[in-house]
């Protein structure tokens, strides 16, 4: 591995984890376009690049999301319950679909969820700034139904096995604003979902290797490359733990609009 290619593992790396603790997000957006950049520039011809990127980049996520979980652990801004539904339903979800991801580019399931996402966006773009959380956890309990968090969870996990997202992009705006919850623990909630989506789907790609694939580099594991997932998780998880204190240092409206913005340029970039 050259120094050029560390630097941007590790620039990647930095990114997601700030990404993973200030928005609950897993970093895939970063990382998948980061990993398929790399490939193209040392020259790599497969045709499974982006299948690859998209396999690194759950294996770095459970990291990460691990790091940012622990964190918004110890801030309660979990909802346990709400995020083992989400992350258990999302990773049969994902299992099962990351054998289909596999064959097909889901090109056009991106772009349908990339135009629900831009409005998400900018309803939380347009939120006033004087508006409060959306309310307790008890408070909105009789309104919320299992089957919906279900739901989100299998949503979230078939972005995950076209896309190497986690799932956060989409589930913390659904959390928001349909089940109720503060934009916070929204976020909290997310990270601990992701990581079990994570797994799921990472044994999903050990698993499911098509019989012609080639390994980029020795030492994978199915289409997992683990020596360029090493740096990439060695600078995230640190950097999670910052983005999680900028994350409770902030106000909630803030973090929606700073949220909002993330979430339309992600699904605008998304439809290109």
């Amino acid at each position: 591995m050259n120094t050029e290619v560390f630097l941007i593992l590790a620039g990647t790396g930095i990114t997601a984890g700030l990404l993973s603790g200030l928005f609950g997000v897993g970093g895939g957006i970063v990382i998948v376009p980061s990993l398929i950049f790399i490939y193209g520039l040392l020259n790599i011809n497969s045709p499974y690049i982006v299948h690859t990127a998209i396999a690194t980049s759950l294996f770095t996520i459970i990291f990460t999301a691990f790091s940012s979980a622990y964190k918004h652990s110890k801030n309660k801004n979990i909802n346990w319950q709400f995020a083992l539904v989400i992350g258990i339903s999302s990773a049969f979800s994902v299992f099962l679909i990351s054998k289909t991801a596999i064959g097909m580019p889901g090109d056009t399931l991106k772009k349908i969820f990339a135009v629900i996402l831009i409005f998400a966006g900018l309803k939380m773009l347009l939120q006033k700034t004087n508006s409060k959380d959306a309310g307790s956890i008890h408070k909105h309990k009789k309104k919320r139904s299992i089957l919906i968090i279900n739901m989100i969870g299998v949503l979230s996990g078939t972005i995950a096995a076209f896309t190497g997202l986690g799932g956060g992009i989409f589930i913390i705006p659904l959390l928001h604003y349909i089940m109720k919850i503060p934009i916070k623990k929204a976020i909290g909630t997310s990270t601990v979902a992701i990581l079990i989506t994570a797994i799921a789907g990472v044994i999903g790609y050990m698993v499911n290797v098509p019989a012609d694939f080639i390994p980029i580099n020795k030492g994978s594991i199915g289409m997992v490359d683990i020596v360029y997932a090493i740096p990439v998780i060695a600078a995230s998880i640190p950097f999670a733990q910052v983005g999680v204190l900028i994350h409770n240092k902030t106000p909630h409206y803030v973090i929606g609009r700073i949220f909002g913005v993330f979430v339309i340029i992600v699904s605008v970039r998304m439809l290109l």
